[in-house]
């Protein structure tokens, strides 16, 4: 029988029951009532004999060897034999460490975690059981079925079903585009409001031409002709405003139980996507014992809201960051027990973590009550870094000197450790938060405590955009990230050492250009009008505001992710598609903030000369994939480059016999013309041998990359080694200039 459809299980089934393992003898440390603590030994008993048997039944004897010696411990102590103290609470929780990292290499286990097993038993001073008889092979065993398989066999029949992410994916982008399509109709509307409002003004003609029919003279005869002209128009004129208004409300109808019924599968797919944050919040009291164990300190944990829902990927993200915020408050946060003592506090430290949803996003807490950030300590140790000036220092409020923590390689450890010193940490917390969409924000009292405010979205499938234009561009932004929308004259823009700010509720804030951080061309919109949107973004400790060309729409929309093209680009966090089909990149205006260091004067003078831009370079784009297509399109754009699309190699052709380009970037695999077909006779048939070809494709073997240069191109680039970075950098060399 084929055993390895059950090795799936059997992961998930073992790392709930070590799970379970070390929550229960966690709970026994702390537990002083004596029925309890045997609650809690009973299920680590059943949690690792579960696993023992489950192991066996695979033949995966080692993990039965580990899981036999840890139930062997535990008989002994809920025989009283043996006493729970922390060196043996130690020993077991580093024996299910062990199955745990035996089960990650499963079907073949490495012999370097093998090694550990015989340590591990005589450690726990079991003796190892002895080896089974005729021990199955992992993936077959002799029909018929043990008794064991076959009680095993049941629990595949329970109302649950195992479904790939990626599947959920791909239901919830299908429910993603029902909404574009409804987006789509809702335009249609539009239009047939439209169409009414053209039936009334021909209406209106109508009356207008029979009052001026009515003044001049006519015989009987054509009288009688005209007026049934007329009533044939006035006829026609009320069916067709009739059959307007019909349909007009039938679509109306139509959108509104679409959209309840759109509304609700997303809601649906959405919660099928969601976990609980205790599945990361779970590891959290090992990770306390573990870290106050080895800096000598006592801590405590508290957990709240650990049923808080967050999108899978969500949960994956922020893990690193929470383990980050845990370290950071055990070692820098709480002091020694005697020092806890002598300023009057318990010598036990306490750390509260909590979550809570509020609205499409969900707010976690870290708070310890320790010794809190000293702000003069880290002014010093920054200007110790040289990192700043010793006047600018003194400059900074206590928020803001709160904020230099962020910084890479700032840390205000004297001595490097295995647990922290070596600068690594919040700057990664606010890297993987800005990723995210997301903020960070730090609070301290010095002698009371440190509290760190991770806000993060409820998913990154969906999010609530501001559609803003930007140059020639549509480009999205997350609501979330927006505070206000401002109007912004041109005579309000003052220079604050060298930088344009604003006064806005008597606070200055910084004013900046949405198309020079993107590097799109053009004149700042101050530049052409006396006063211009911008956008205040939703960050405490810094006040920003984004000056945009026009405000389009705000909207629910589903956010595609872009893919390895653009991983090296972490302000672009998707694209969006609007309701003609076209796509919106997804711009994370604090990420770009971050990343950017150009500031740039925004307002020039009213009385400077606009300077004729230079010609912009045309490029065509060749993909038959729509998706691709429009992103290399928007992003190109973007760079300031003239771009028109083809559908194919044929499309291309057609294309380049009419208009002259700068230059070429195609895919390879197409109907009816491929990129290498387009770019032999791109040399031969069109002659044109000093247009240069960039071909990017998947095909990544070294015969395709020859044939590429063999048929002419200039550059042959594979999706699987490539970034925007690269393809920018090799057009602007192709084309001789930097842009």
């Amino acid at each position: 029988m084929d055993l390895t459809g059950f090795y799936a299980q059997f992961r998930d089934e073992t790392a709930d029951n070590l799970r379970t393992l070390s929550d229960a003898l966690l709970a026994i440390e702390g537990q002083t009532d004596e029925s309890m603590r045997r609650s809690e030994l009973d299920r680590a008993f059943r949690a690792v004999h579960t696993i023992k048997g489950s192991a066996r039944m695979l033949g995966f004897d080692p993990i039965a060897q580990v899981a036999h010696a840890l139930e062997h411990v535990l008989g002994e102590i809920r025989q009283g034999q043996r006493a729970l103290d922390r060196p043996l609470a130690d020993l077991l929780l580093r024996g299910g460490d062990l199955i745990g990292q035996l089960v990650a290499g499963i079907p073949h286990i490495p012999a370097t975690m093998l090694d550990a097993v015989p340590e591990l038993l005589q450690a726990l001073g079991a003796a190892s059981p002895p080896p089974p008889v005729a021990a199955p092979p992992p993936v077959a065993v002799p029909s018929p079925p043990s008794p064991s398989v076959a009680e095993m066999a049941p629990r595949a029949t329970r109302q649950t079903v195992r479904v790939r992410v990626d599947r959920l994916d791909r239901l919830f982008n299908l429910a993603g585009e029902l909404a574009i399509n409804q987006q789509w109709l809702g335009e249609v509307g539009q239009e047939l409001y439209r169409l009414q409002e053209t039936i009334e003004r021909q209406q209106r003609a109508l009356q207008a031409l029979e009052r001026e029919l009515a003044r001049l003279r006519f015989s009987p005869t054509q009288w009688q002709a005209l007026d049934m002209r007329l009533n044939a128009l006035r006829d026609a004129q009320a069916t067709l405003a009739d059959l307007a208004q019909r349909q007009s409300d039938q679509l109306d109808r139509h959108l509104a139980r679409q959209q309840m019924l759109v509304k609700d599968l997303e809601q649906e797919v959405m919660a099928v996507r969601l976990l609980p944050i205790a599945t990361i919040f779970n590891t959290l009291p090992r990770l306390v014992r573990d870290l106050a164990a080895t800096t000598n300190k006592q801590a405590t944990i508290e957990i709240r809201g650990e049923t808080t829902e967050l999108d899978r990927k969500v949960l994956e993200l922020i893990s690193d960051p929470l383990v980050h915020l845990v370290r950071n408050a055990i070692d820098h946060g709480l002091e020694l027990p005697e020092e806890r003592l002598a300023a009057g506090k318990p010598p036990t430290g306490l750390i509260q973590i909590s979550a809570e949803s509020v609205g499409n996003e969900v707010r976690i807490k870290i708070r310890d009550d320790g010794r809190g950030i000293d702000p003069d300590r880290v002014r010093q140790r920054a200007i110790e870094l040289g990192m700043l000036t010793m006047d600018r220092a003194r400059q900074l409020d206590a928020q803001e000197t709160l904020e230099l923590i962020f910084q890479p390689g700032f840390s205000t450890a004297r001595t490097v450790t295995e647990i922290s010193g070596r600068g690594v940490g919040m700057d990664i917390v606010r890297a993987n938060l800005l990723e995210l969409g997301g903020q960070v924000r730090v609070e301290s009292t010095v002698g009371q405590g440190t509290t760190v405010t991770l806000t993060i979205p409820l998913t990154l499938i969906t999010s609530r955009v501001v559609l803003a234009k930007v140059g020639s561009q549509i480009l999205a932004l997350p609501a979330a990230t927006i505070r206000s929308i401002l109007w912004v004259r041109r005579d309000q823009v003052q220079l604050i050492d060298g930088q344009p700010t604003i006064a806005y509720q008597q606070r200055t804030v910084g004013l900046l250009s949405l198309a020079e951080l993107l590097g799109i061309s053009g004149d700042s919109p101050l530049a052409r009008h006396l006063r211009a949107p911008a956008l205040l973004l939703n960050t405490r400790q810094r006040r920003i505001a984004l000056l945009v060309d026009d405000l389009l729409d705000e909207r629910e929309a589903v956010v595609k992710p872009l893919g390895p093209l653009f991983a090296r680009r972490p302000a672009l966090s998707g694209a969006v598609q609007l309701g003609d089909g076209g796509l919106a990149l997804l711009i994370n205006p604090l990420q770009l903030i971050e990343g950017n260091n150009r500031r740039t004067v925004v307002a020039p003078s009213i009385n400077q000369p606009l300077q004729n831009p230079p010609r912009r370079a045309r490029l065509l784009v060749v993909d038959d994939s729509f998706t691709t297509r429009e992103l290399l399109r928007s992003i190109l754009q973007s760079a300031g480059y003239e771009v028109t699309a083809a559908i194919d190699g044929a499309d291309a052709l057609d294309r380049l016999r009419s208009t002259a380009y700068d230059l070429v970037v195609s895919d390879i695999e197409m109907p009816r013309v491929d990129g290498f077909t387009l770019t032999t006779r791109i040399r031969r048939e069109l002659a044109l041998s000093d247009l240069p070809v960039v071909l990017i494709t998947s095909l990544a073997s070294e015969e395709h990359r020859r044939r590429g240069l063999e048929a002419g191109a200039q550059a042959y680039i594979v999706k699987s080694q490539f970034n925007q970075d690269s393809l920018l950098k090799v057009i602007q060399q192709l084309l001789g200039h930097e842009e």
